[in-house]
């Protein structure tokens, strides 16, 4: 009995395998054809199909994050650095480790840094407003927030 059960969870391991494979074969054949494509029309313009594809890497910006909407990278206002999914920028960031420095650790960068995990220098940095934010230190300041039954 428990060499059947063996022999069917490899069995079903196996079959899991397979059509990841497939799957990912299937991706990589139609992702192969689409470069096709386009150095058929690229040579069809006179211009080799590297030309093209230097041209555009130099006009778009660079999407390692960004949201893509129709195709094409959509980067908001470059100056306006959002920090997190709820949309903080470096602004409000700024303010809400003060109101959470304030509030919570008695207006004092040491127990914040403590809290944080993080030097009290950066934090002096962050609060004025000078130092840049990262979205680490604004999801663990609102769990401290939340712990502390603080309203951000």
């Amino acid at each position: 009995m428990k060499k059947r059960i063996i022999l069917l969870s490899a069995l079903g391991v196996a079959g899991g395998l397979l059509y990841a494979l497939e799957s990912q074969h299937k991706r990589n054949k139609g992702a192969n054809a689409d470069k096709e494509g386009d150095k058929e029309a690229a040579v069809g313009n006179g211009r080799s199909a590297t030309a093209n594809q230097n041209d555009s890497l130099q006009t778009k910006p660079a999407a390692s994050m960004a949201k893509i909407e129709n195709g094409q990278v959509s980067i908001g206002n470059e100056d306006e650095h959002v920090i997190d999914d709820q949309g903080t920028d470096q602004s409000e960031a700024s303010e809400i480790l003060r109101h959470i420095r304030d509030n919570a650790f008695e207006a004092n960068d040491e127990k914040l840094a403590l809290a944080l995990g993080r030097p009290a220098d950066e934090i002096k940095e962050w609060t004025s407003g000078n130092g840049l934010i990262d979205g680490d230190v604004i999801l663990k300041a609102r769990t401290l927030a939340m712990q502390r039954g603080f309203e951000i």
